[in-house]
């Protein structure tokens, strides 16, 4: 029993030392965003605050038809996107599932493939065929790409969801006489809300803080996702009083998602880790 809690000891070390890893640098932020830019620049800088003001953000929110319009933007194009990813992902990943069709295992052997390629080497053909759509500096013009970058991942995610559904739920859905849509909506898709919702985390985090894309394919700042918007903070030097304080109300909307999806994030993941 003594080896057993020394090993449970250890393990919670190192998961607490790995949540350190990632939590500081968020905190450090926040303590930042309510520092003046002399304290932060000063040799006795501390971690903490010494005496906190909010003067960062009220130079945010003092500009805020700029960043405003970068977070709606953001807020827009993440949204659709999710929505997207979302039932895209669920219907094909249901069709790859439980209706095989010929060819489908080349199909989604060819859709993972596209994972594989680096997102740099794409920008070019995607810019050019924008230019030629005139979706260039257009809401849509980042909403397509993205769920094109995070559509094959979820689409895979979801395959292995209703794959593991068993194939009796059809078959007395079938029974009672419901089309297959009508099967796939109202029996199949509620009993995989939690894959739903790993896709809808999924695909909200790596559009929300999409960067490459965004700088490539927004150059008007009526365009701008709040991920580029924040590189353009820096005038002849950074103030990184204000940084701190636009980087901290970026990251509420990641850590709002989890907190509400949380509880079923982790019943998928568990369950895909008892099934695997």
């Amino acid at each position: 029993m003594s080896a057993k809690k020394a090993n449970r000891f250890f393990l919670y070390l190192l998961l607490a030392v790995i949540a350190l890893i990632f939590v500081v640098p968020i905190f450090y932020s926040l303590f930042n965003s309510l520092k003046s830019q002399q304290e932060i620049l000063s040799v006795n800088m501390t971690f903490f605050p010494h005496r906190p003001i909010l003067d960062n953000y009220a130079y945010v929110f003092a500009r805020g038809g700029k960043y405003l319009n970068y977070y709606r933007t953001s807020v827009v194009i993440t949204v659709l996107g999710v929505v997207i990813t979302v039932i895209c992902s669920a219907m094909a990943g249901y069709a790859f599932a439980k209706l095989p069709f010929k060819g489908s295992g080349v199909i989604m052997a060819f859709i993972l493939f596209v994972v594989t390629f680096p997102l740099a080497a794409l920008l070019i053909p995607i810019y050019i065929m924008e230019y030629n759509l005139g979706l260039l500096n257009t809401a849509w013009g980042l909403i397509f790409p993205n769920v094109m970058n995070v559509l094959p991942f979820s689409v895979f995610i979801m395959r292995g969801v209703f794959k593991a559904i068993p194939k009796e739920m059809e078959e007395s859905a079938e029974m009672d006489g419901c089309s297959v849509f009508r099967t796939w909506l109202n029996i199949i898709l509620p009993i995989a809300r939690n894959g739903l919702v790993i896709v809808t985390v999924f695909s909200f985090y790596s559009i929300w803080g999409e960067y490459t894309m965004g700088k490539t394919l927004a150059t008007e700042d009526s365009a701008m996702p709040i991920s580029v918007a924040l590189t353009m903070l820096k005038g002849d030097s950074w103030n990184f009083g204000v940084l701190g304080a636009v980087i901290t109300m970026t990251i509420i909307p990641p850590i709002v998602v989890f907190l509400i999806f949380q509880k079923q994030l982790v019943e998928g993941m568990v369950q895909g880790a008892v099934k695997g």
